[in-house]
Order: structure tokens, then sequence, then C-alpha cells
């Protein structure tokens, strides 16, 4: 063990038994459901406990970095902001870039139905930072920086004692600096990140130059969720024996919480291990507010991962789980998300400012019985006139929301037509919407 308190690892090999059992070792993280804070007693990593769990971190030679790139590629770990794209592509086309670059550790997590990436940096935060560290050396990056949403003052004191661990251990060769996003639905966007960073409005870009080519101030940057890093860390130590798994937030029984799910489980025992059942629900919400609705018949057998959702054509997006039960009004709970995105546009294009606000305000006449068949056509003339139009892809995700919404719910479509109500429960309010 040196100076540090570390413990050294060896690469590829076997990791421990705590870290087998998941990055939040098997056990699941309650947050309120608009709490900041979770509600769990599973301990949070100071620097001594992180290494005491996984070891030392080396910084990478040649031979390491040729060796990370490679087990990147051969794990396919791709993004889990909700893009879903290849790590190893993005390094590769940073390096071709050249060095110099800026990376960002987005943990802003801007979707407010999620959070898997609040829980991961509250209890697992050098492992995010080990991540940041060990791809900034990948992509011989000169700046690393950690993006987190302003007013959540708990979380800001975790991680800068980390960072001040880190920094009296003299971990990093790159010091990461800490930046505060507004609490604003579109701040952890991408090209959002990159424009604030080189000093103008935390706003989604309406040119889409790759930042892996040309980002802050022209610079290679990438941009990568905190649940990658830490994924990154893990393949770094371990290679292709890195435990895979999948962090999902399900939004269930008035709670959230964040769940690892082992690779075998299906869609329904994710949601049976939160709620303590696997049936009576009608739909899912999946991949967050700006995801799609699917019928429980249609999702509640696929496997659970974020591969096999996409090997039956499911985005898993955010990584976020909203069932409606059979008794529930789904068409309700899409209306509240619908003039929640609405209210969360850019507002730099007439699709997002009045496009979305118009889809928003059909949807809920309908839901309070005042919408007329007319209503719906005009409801499919405005999706199409804004589908594509946008500055940015947000209207895109909040229509394809809406239309889920309206094929998934049909039958509650009809009902609210002809009686004004399909008679079923509107549950309690969801994150961020209250």
């Amino acid at each position: 063990m040196n100076s540090t308190g570390y413990r050294p690892f060896e690469l590829l090999a076997e990791p421990p038994a705590e870290v087998r059992a998941g990055l939040l070792q098997a056990r699941p993280v309650t947050f309120g459901q608009y709490s900041p804070v979770p509600s769990t007693s599973l301990a949070g990593h100071d620097l001594p406990a992180h290494a005491a769990c996984f070891g030392n971190r080396w910084p990478l030679d040649e031979p390491a970095a040729e060796r990370l790139l490679h087990d990147l590629d051969r794990s396919y770990l791709t993004g889990r902001g909700g893009g879903h794209f290849p790590v190893s592509v993005k390094a590769q086309s940073a390096l071709r870039a050249g060095p110099g670059g800026v990376l960002v550790a987005n943990g802003s997590e801007s979707e407010p139905a999620s959070a898997k990436d609040h829980a991961l940096l509250w209890l697992r935060p050098h492992l995010v930072l080990d991540g940041l560290a060990a791809m900034a050396e990948l992509i011989e990056a000169t700046d690393a920086v950690l993006w987190l949403h302003e007013g959540d003052p708990d979380l800001l004191d975790v991680l800068t004692r980390a960072l001040a661990e880190r920094r009296r251990a003299g971990l990093d060769r790159i010091v990461p600096q800490l930046a505060l996003a507004p609490q604003h639905y579109l701040s952890g966007e991408s090209s959002a990140i990159v424009r604030s960073l080189a000093g103008g409005p935390t706003l989604p870009a309406f040119t889409r130059v790759p930042a892996s080519s040309s980002g802050v101030h022209g610079r290679p940057t990438l941009v990568h969720n905190v649940e990658t890093l830490a994924r990154i860390a893990l393949i770094q130590r371990y290679g292709s024996a890195a435990p895979d798994s999948t962090l999902y937030t399900v939004i269930a029984e008035g709670n959230r919480q964040v769940v690892e799910a082992d690779q075998r489980w299906t869609v329904a025992e994710l949601i049976g291990s939160v709620t303590g059942r696997s049936a009576g629900y009608q739909a899912v919400l999946v991949g967050g507010y700006g995801g799609r609705w699917m019928r429980w018949s249609a999702v509640a057998g696929v496997g659970a991962s974020h591969a096999a959702m996409a090997a039956h054509g499911i985005n898993s997006g955010a990584g976020v789980l909203l069932p409606i039960r059979s008794d529930e009004c789904g068409l309700w709970q899409a209306s509240q998300i619908a003039s929640y995105l609405a209210e969360s546009s850019a507002r730099q294009c007439g699709p997002c400012l009045f496009g979305l606000r118009a889809v928003a305000d059909i949807l809920d006449e309908l839901v309070e019985g005042a919408a007329r068949e007319r209503d719906l056509s005009r409801l499919q003339r405005y999706r199409a006139e804004i589908a594509g139009r946008g500055a940015c892809r947000h209207p895109d995700g909040a229509l394809g929301m809406v239309a889920s919404a309206m094929d998934v719910f049909a039958d509650d479509v009809d009902e609210h037509l002809r009686l004004g109500s399909c008679r079923r429960m509107r549950s309690g309010g969801l994150p961020g919407l209250a």
C-alpha cells in the first residue's frame, strides 16, 4: 500500500467481490419524488474507502493507453447519458484531432426523472473522477471539467471534498475544474455545455459541428456522462472482466429508486424489484420525459440491459422507467410531461416556442374532456409541421413522447373524447413537474 492509502491492482484481474456486486453493491438507492438527496444506508466513498474497494488507478503510459482503448472497443461500452454512442469511437475521433483538448464529465442530470448520476456522484465520486482522469490521459486533454447543476449545495460539497482529497494525494495529472449549469432541462445537452464553456448561453447550438474535432474555443472536446466515466474506470482496472450491469431510475410508489440491473433481468423483474410486483401494468415510459411509451406486453419480457433493449428496437435513453398501472390514466401523465417539455424549451425557434405549447394545450384539452375530433386532426397537423424543424432535438423528443402516448393509450383517447374522462385514476405528481 502506498503513501496515498491505495493498494495496487493488476489489470485484467478478477474484480473483488464487492465490485462484482456492482457499482452500488447490488443495493437500490432511494430518492424522494422531488428530493435530490438520497435516503439510503449505502455508504459513500471517501478516498480511503474508494481505495479499499477499487484499488489504485495508475496513470496511463503508452502501452496502458493502447490497452484501455482496445478494452473500450472490445467491451462495446456506449454512453450512458442517453445517446449510447460507442465510447471507443468518440475517443478515436478525439485522438485524430490531436492533443490539447477538453474533457467534460456531465453530471448535471437535466432529466428530472433520473437520479442515477446523482447516486453515483454521491456514493462513488472517486470512481467517476478516476474515469475522468483516465479518459483525459487517453485523449491527451489539457483541461477537465466537472459539469453540475447549480442549486444542489449538498452534492457540490461532496464533490468539492473529493477533489480536495485527490489534490492532497496528487492523483491527477489534470486537476478537474467545477462548472455549474443553470437548473434547466436543456443545460445537460452536449452542445449547450460546449457553448456555455466557450462563454455563450447554456442553450443547444443551432449548427452541428462535431465537438470532438472543434468544441470549446475550437479545441477538441469530449462530453461524457458520469456513469460512462465510472465504467471507464472499471474497464481500465479489469478489462473485459469489469462488471457489466445497467443503472436505471424506476419511478413508482411515490419514489425514485436507482437500481443496478443484473444483465439476466427482464424489465418486469427490474420494476418488480422496486414495486414488489411484476404484473398489473398497462404501459411504461422508457427513457425519460423525452422517451417513448411502450405497452407492457411489448416490453415486460425484454432484457433490462441497454443492448437487449436496442435489439428489440427500444431506446432506453437516460435509463428511466415509469410504469403505469392498469387503473391509472396514462394520458394524463403524458399531458403533464408535454406541458413540462413545452415550458422547458430553449425558445430559440418557432417549433419550440409556439409549436410545443400548442401540442401540449391540445393534449391538456383532451384530458380535461374539452377536445373534439377536429382537435386530434389539428394535433396531427402540428406534429407534422414541427417534426425535424427545431433548432435542436428537443421538439422531436417531445413529439415522440406525445405520439407514443396517443398510440399506447388509444383507448383512453377514445374515452376522453366520448365521455370526457377515461374514469381512471390520476396518480401523484412526477419529479420536476410539481
